[in-house]
């Protein structure tokens, strides 16, 4: 049985690029669920974290707005 991916966040220490993911399934896409590299300013491996619960609930929010 797949199990979903704890919330993250994917952070650029030189640009201040910053996302949260809300994972719902354990297949993560390229580019739309995870990156390798900043999409701001190409750097390499961005850092990952588990997401703050201030950072899911704006996530949340976002989702639930752009979704009309």
């Amino acid at each position: 049985m797949p199990i979903a991916p704890t919330p993250y966040t994917l952070a650029c220490e030189y640009c201040s690029w910053k996302k949260t993911f809300l994972p719902s399934s354990d297949v993560l896409v390229l580019n739309r669920d995870w990156f390798n590299c900043c999409p701001n300013c190409d750097t390499p491996s961005p850092q990952r974290r588990m997401a703050t619960a201030k950072e899911v609930l704006k996530t949340k929010l976002e989702q639930f707005l752009a979704s009309d």
